[in-house]
């Protein structure tokens, strides 16, 4: 029972024997703790000089011998103590690698209004986001569920700027939308809208159930926020559109 439960604090089986047996001893040399433990005196040797450095055996010096002693038991909750500390102490940057490593991983689908509502609402949690592909989707699928994510952003002061189609210009969804535009040729737009902001991009496919996909991952949305930033550039400058032009002084 004492192996079992010594060996789950890290003592090897040969270590475990060395020091009950000099717990039995009380003090001893090698050749005699050798005898007591049934291990032979080189594996006695090293296993003690592992005991010393865990600090579980000392030793003294007799007519030029050496006679080692076992540390008190209480040792063992002293070191656990210490590993517990510095484990606390390494804690917080160990948990940061854990955030960003499942960061990395994390994709997530969302079906229907419903889900689409959720990557909404995460979006107003940020104080800026881009967007491109479709506009007249968005109105379309989400009815008031759009006037209520503007209205948001609106309040939140967010700052956004969205690449549509240029037969998107009149619709009403731009209209009500509080974002800075640049308009595309319509032979570029898609049945699709793809929202990147902060280290996650939702790509929202408008069928009549909607449906989107949610990766967080800072090398995907920067990778997405270059490629809008490309679009962004190429579009024309005399079809760029601000909506309440005051929000982005």
């Amino acid at each position: 029972m004492q192996t079992e439960k010594l060996q789950k604090i890290g003592l090897n089986p040969n270590e475990i024997k060395i020091y009950l047996a000099l717990l039995s001893l009380g003090s001893a040399q090698a050749g005699k703790i050798s005898k007591e433990a049934q291990i032979n005196r080189t594996t006695t040797y090293d296993s003690i000089e592992r005991l010393i450095e865990k600090g579980l055996v000392t030793y003294i010096i007799e007519a030029n011998r050496k006679v080692f002693k076992p540390v008190a038991p209480k040792r063992l909750l002293d070191d656990l103590k210490e590993k517990q500390k510095i484990v606390e102490e390494t804690l917080p940057e160990l948990n940061a690698l854990f955030r960003g490593s499942k960061e990395k991983e994390e994709s997530d689908i969302y079906r229907g209004r419903k889900g689409i509502r959720t990557i909404l609402n995460d979006i107003l949690n940020y104080k800026e986001y881009v967007a491109f592909g479709s506009s007249g989707g968005f109105l379309d699928v989400m009815k008031h569920d759009f006037s209520i994510f503007q209205k948001r952003k609106k309040q939140l002061k967010i700052n956004a700027r969205v690449i549509l189609s240029e037969s998107s210009k009149k619709k009403q969804d731009v209209k009500e939308a509080f974002s800075k535009f640049k308009f595309i040729s319509d032979e570029y737009s898609s049945p699709t809208t793809t929202f990147i902001y902060n280290n996650k991009t939702a790509i929202i496919v408008w069928a009549e159930t909607p449906i989107a996909t949610l990766i967080i991952s800072k090398e995907v949305a920067e990778s997405y926020r270059k490629h809008f930033e490309l679009m962004w550039k190429l579009s024309k400058n005399n079809i760029t559109t601000i909506l309440n032009p005051l929000f982005f002084n």
